[in-house]
Parts: structure tokens; C-alpha cells; sequence
């Protein structure tokens, strides 16, 4: 590297150095986005904290959490029961998901994975989803639409323990 580029990256690192000093620690909501991975992320290492097998993000269960998270958000609702009756199930059924076992978190309003997590851990129902152990698979859903006349961010996450059909042996 010659003295020039060498000069002007020490200038870069210094002033970038100096910028983060002014500017103070990065910020807990920067450092965990609110997406499926972050999400699952957190749960898996409460899990392990557990001494709990790790879920795998399931793509049948994303779309039905997806499913659920766009109906709240379309009809404006924030429940596990929809406006017309119908328990967490039937977005499993929509999408052809079969289970031996299945739990739903619910939430609204958080603007990070991490934070979001913090309060599902907080909660004991909540909790019991994330860490029960006959569970394998999840699946996220999140969608922004409009609660109570206000912009809303809906999350669901949607656990299984998946059915699996065995083959007759002849």
C-alpha cells in the first residue's frame, strides 16, 4: 500500500472513529431488524438457554402466519379468535399444514426483533410457545396496516410440531 492511500484510509478510519464517539453506542432497534431470521434468532437462543432443540423456519407455516398477519391488518383486529369466529387453525388449514401440536404468539406494535422477543420472554404464555420443546417448526408472519385509527405493524409467529404421513412398508 503506498503512503498516499495508506494517509488517506488512517484519515477515513480516524474521522469515522471520531463520528461513532460523538454519536454514542448504536442503538438496541438498529442491531436486531424486524424480519422472520432476527425473530427466530432470538427464540432459538432462548431455546437453547432452555436446553431446547433449535426450531427450523418452516416455509408453509411463514405463509400461513403471513396469511394471518395480512388479515389483521386488512380488517383491522388484533386477535388469536378472527372477526368471523374462526381459531388460529384455520391458517394452518388454508395452506394444506398438518400438526400434531401447534401454538401462535401474537403482536403489535414492536419496531424491533429484539425488543419484541424481550416481551413474548416476559410473558409466561408467550414463553411456554417459545420454549416448549415438542415443538420443531416456526413460521412468521408480519404486515403493517391499521389498529384502533392508527398504523399498526402486526406479528404473527406460528409454531408446529409438523404431521408427517408414513409410508406402508409391504
Amino acid at each position: 500500500m503506498n503512503n498516499r492511500l495508506r494517509e488517506t484510509f488512517g484519515a477515513i478510519l480516524t474521522s469515522a472513529v471520531i463520528l461513532i464517539s460523538f454519536l454514542g453506542p448504536v442503538p438496541v432497534y438498529a442491531q436486531s431488524p424486524m424480519t422472520s431470521g432476527a425473530i427466530v434468532a432470538f427464540a432459538n437462543q432462548d431455546r437453547a438457554s432452555a436446553s431446547v432443540g433449535a426450531l427450523s423456519e418452516d416455509a408453509l407455516l411463514d405463509k400461513a402466519a403471513q396469511a394471518k398477519a395480512d388479515d389483521m391488518a386488512a380488517k383491522g383486529y388484533f386477535s388469536h379468535i378472527d372477526p368471523s369466529g374462526n381459531a388460529p387453525w384455520v391458517w394452518f388449514k388454508k395452506v394444506g399444514y398438518y400438526y400434531y401440536g401447534a401454538g401462535e404468539n401474537l403482536a403489535i406494535d414492536f419496531s424491533d426483533a429484539q425488543s419484541l422477543n424481550t416481551a413474548w420472554m416476559n410473558s409466561p404464555a408467550h414463553r411456554a410457545n417459545i420454549v416448549r420443546g415438542t415443538y420443531s417448526r416456526v413460521g412468521i408472519g408480519i404486515a403493517r396496516g391499521t389498529y384502533q385509527g392508527k398504523s399498526a405493524t402486526f406479528i404473527v409467529e406460528f409454531f408446529a410440531k409438523p404431521y408427517t404421513t408414513r409410508v406402508a412398508l409391504r
